[in-house]
């Protein structure tokens, strides 16, 4: 069982395409061909990447 939490809302969410093509994400499991959309790891470096991106504060 995974505890998940509310941290920030984004002000831009973001599609999967649109992350796709995204320096620094190139490993990122949930954008890894044949991956299924359920609770996945996010390194904290992808999760910066994600929360620049989206316009919120870090």
């Amino acid at each position: 069982m995974v505890d998940v939490r509310l941290n920030q809302v984004l002000r831009t969410p973001r599609s999967l395409e649109s992350l796709r093509g995204v320096k620094g994400l190139e490993n990122m499991e949930l954008l890894r061909k044949g991956s299924r959309l359920s609770v996945q790891p996010v390194r904290e470096s992808e999760w910066k990447i994600i929360v620049r991106l989206s316009g919120a504060k870090e």
